[in-house]
């Protein structure tokens, strides 16, 4: 019985650790009109889409790595984009501007 719940302890404690440095990581962005998108992921190949709505991907990603996400308003209306670390909001940006650029480049803490 001891083994059972050391072992059971040691998979708990090591599963927390590995949480806590890979952290699941989200974008989210939403456009009123239209939106292109461009966005990394795990690896730094950027990515891009043309987003109308709602629009978010989510992934595990390590401690001290860049996340980042940028979209250009290609229409008219409002375009947020933000980064969710942990489901906390750490950073997003806005604009109503047609053609307007928005960016978040930023190292995971």
């Amino acid at each position: 019985m001891k083994r059972i719940l050391t072992f059971l302890f040691l998979v708990f404690v090591f599963s927390s650790c590995s949480k806590e440095d890979h952290p699941r990581v989200e974008y989210r962005v939403n456009s009123s009109g239209s939106a292109v998108i461009a966005y990394t992921m795990v690896t730094p190949s950027v990515r891009q889409e043309t987003v109308s709505g709602s629009w978010e991907v989510s992934f595990r990603h390590s401690k001290g790595a860049n996340v980042f996400l940028s979209a250009i308003n290609t229409g008219i209306g409002t375009t947020s984009i933000s980064v969710y670390v942990n489901k906390e909001l750490l950073y997003s940006e806005t604009t109503q501007v047609p053609g307007g650029v928005i960016e978040i480049s930023e190292v995971l803490q």
